[in-house]
């Protein structure tokens, strides 16, 4: 029988208790994490999965019940919102067919969602919830969920090898602080608290003043706003954006100003857009010496307008933007590797308008929300402006009804309310959160990312850096705080650092890591080289280099095309089948089909070479948990479209590559 509990359990011993995976936070990262390790588990395993506000539980502040209204739209299209990265079609099966419509608006109960369908945000909260209900059905008998609400505090290491998760029962008035055991812990605790700009300190503690739009508490105060109130939404991304969605939503038919130093906003993408992925030349800026600010300003922009120039006839600036950015992300990798770090943070915060604008514009249900309310219309004047400005200052005014806003370049401003929409806080040094500032200063679990000092060091499946520059060992993390990590390793910027997609692999190949180390027996233990799974050809070089006895050159050439081809005609397709299976019977099918090649090659290994069974048996074990890493991370490369196995595979197109 399958557990699923909100309250706290006493607590087993060490002697008797199973193996178990604390994740903190049931937001969208550590759900999925949760579904991942209920999927691939093999053996008892308990997961628990603690979140502190229940109203952020699967969906967190982007899709969570309590931060969100049925008009909050993803900004992305049906067709490339599926929780499982090698079934394409999941999300509009399940919605299509499985999805329990019986609380959505009219307006959804009898809609057939396509490739190309906007969805509801509170729609895909259901989804994560239904299909970890299902997962739960779906798993071993000995594989558990418990599902606890309260606040971590903090986590520590034992000495042992496993951790103490120490958190505060929030379903209870006690709030009773808690230890619970863990053997890893996955921390999924989403974005750190929103920025907070000096200008706010005078009226942070009015009720004119909402500090977060995503707040469980946001939704009412929206509702609060008068019909015709003058609203200042201080930030124009994407958090702007719903601001308004929300104000609009409430009733609000009054001004809305949003507010940026440089005016930016996001495009609106064309009704039949659809997303692909482009080829671009290597700027020829990289050949420069040294990369200075300055050089790369200059070179950015000089290297755009030639793309533009001989590549962008027909091509919408909402599209082609997006485009040349994504192409641009292996460029960036060796450019963030070059620069200074100071120069990496000062362009990162001196055009973060700038990038965050232009590398995603909006679906129409949303940009058009705000773009048709910047026009006039005949009876319908226009209450959306736009305003380039630097704010100084902010104050009461009018006996604490208003809020007088100063700026440094343009006569001051009295509106009825502020919305910060600045973002959120991503300086892991300086949090105010007992969690990460345990992580961090007490016990240098965590430090905070060298070059973009956006988030923390992670290695390649989410193991926190210590301060010692060594991964701690059964500590894992998912989510926005590996922002930094995501531009200095796979050149990513803006939301791209935290999008559905990024996340989506984050989450399946950390789950992955954190049940492999888990099965792997520690007399055995080895330690395996950070990307060799990357390639199958420098996966037997190192078993053959590095694991087996020295063999003489002729052996040591066949043994290596011998595992490789092991690894290319079984091992991989095999592990593939496995990765796709739809439920626990096909996985098992696959395990075993596996396990018994792999036990035949080692046998037929032994035989061939001189090798004990024992070496032959460990070499195509390790190779063959090489050949899984290596298709998870196939499954998780973004420019690699996955493949649809579904009727729905006739909607998709793809635009030409464009290379130059």
């Amino acid at each position: 029988m399958h557990t699923t509990t909100m309250a706290m359990e006493p607590e087993m011993s060490s002697a008797a208790r199973m193996r178990r995976v604390v994740i903190v936070g049931a937001g969208f990262s550590g759900t999925l994490t949760a579904i991942r390790l209920l999927q691939f588990a093999t053996g008892p395993l308990e997961i628990c999965l603690l979140e502190r506000e229940e109203g952020y539980r699967y969906g967190g502040l982007a899709f969570g019940q309590a931060s969100t209204n049925w008009e909050h739209m993803l900004n992305i299209q049906a067709g490339r919102i599926t929780l499982r990265r090698e079934r394409p079609e999941d999300f509009l099966e399940w919605a299509n067919a499985e999805a329990d419509r019986s609380a959505w608006p009219l307006r959804w109960q009898h809609h057939t969602f396509g490739v190309a369908c906007v969805v509801p945000r509170r729609i895909f909260s259901q989804y994560l919830a239904e299909r970890l209900q299902g997962a739960v059905s779906d798993a071993r008998g000995e594989v558990t969920l418990r599902e606890l609400s309260g606040e971590t505090i903090d986590v520590r290491a034992t000495g042992h090898g496993t951790f103490t998760v120490k958190y505060a029962d929030t379903a209870c008035e006690s709030a009773a602080v808690h230890d619970l055991a863990a053997d890893q812990v996955v921390l999924a605790t989403g974005h750190l608290a929103p920025v907070q700009a000096p200008f706010y300190h005078r009226v942070k503690g009015s009720e004119r003043f909402l500090a977060d739009p995503y707040a469980p508490e946001a939704q009412k105060w929206f509702r609060s706003v008068g019909a015709e109130e003058t609203v200042l939404v201080t930030g124009s991304a994407l958090s702007a954006f719903d601001t308004v969605v929300s104000l609009v939503h409430s009733g609000h038919k009054g001004q809305i100003l949003i507010c940026s130093r440089g005016g930016h906003m996001h495009d609106t993408y064309p009704v039949d857009h659809e997303h692909d992925i482009w080829q671009a030349r290597r700027p020829p800026f990289l050949d420069a010496h040294e990369l200075t600010a300055d050089v790369v300003v200059e070179g950015v922009t000089a290297e755009y307008a030639h793309l533009r120039a001989e590549h962008g006839d027909g091509v919408p600036e909402a599209i082609f933007a997006e485009r040349v950015m994504k192409a641009w992300e292996p460029y960036v990798i060796e450019l963030v590797s070059r620069m200074d770090a100071g120069d990496v943070r000062m362009l990162l915060d001196r055009y973060k308008s700038l990038i965050v604008t232009n590398r995603t514009s909006t679906v129409r249900e949303i940009g058009g929300v705000v773009r048709d309310r910047m026009r006039g219309f005949n009876g319908a004047p226009q209450t959306v402006h736009s305003l380039p400005a630097a704010i100084q200052d902010m104050r009461p005014a009018e006996a604490g009804t208003k809020i007088r806003v100063v700026f440094a370049d343009r006569p001051d401003l009295v509106v009825d309310r502020v919305v910060n929409c600045l973002g959120n806080n991503t300086d892991y040094e300086h949090t105010g959160h007992p969690l990460w500032t345990g992580l961090v200063h007490q016990h240098r679990y965590a430090t905070p990312q060298s070059k973009t000092h956006r988030g923390i060091e992670v290695g390649a499946h989410g193991q926190l850096i210590g301060a010692d520059g060594a991964a701690v060992d059964g500590l894992f993390s998912v989510g926005p705080m590996r922002q930094g990590d995501e531009t200095t390793r796979r050149g990513r910027l803006g939301a791209f650092v935290f999008s559905i997609g990024t996340l989506r692999n984050q989450c399946f190949d950390t789950a992955m890591e954190v049940l492999r180390r888990m099965d792997e027996n520690p007399s055995e233990a080895v330690h395996l080289p950070e990307d060799v799974h990357h390639c199958l050809v420098r996966s037997a070089d190192w078993i053959v280099a590095d694991i087996v006895p020295p063999l003489p050159d002729g052996d040591a050439a066949r043994l290596r095309e011998r595992l490789l081809g092991y690894a290319r005609q079984h091992a991989y397709p095999a592990t593939l089948d496995y990765l796709h299976a739809e439920d626990r019977t096909g996985r098992d099918k696959y395990r075993s089909v596996r396990a018994d090649e792999l036990a035949d090659t080692a046998a037929a290994l032994a035989r061939e070479f001189p090798l004990t069974t024992g070496q032959a048996g460990r070499a195509v074990s390790l190779l063959t948990v090489l050949v899984e890493k290596h298709a998870v991370h196939n499954l998780c490369d973004i420019t690699q479209l996955a493949r649809w196995d579904s009727p729905y595979g006739q909607q998709i197109k793809h635009a030409p590559k464009k290379e130059s």
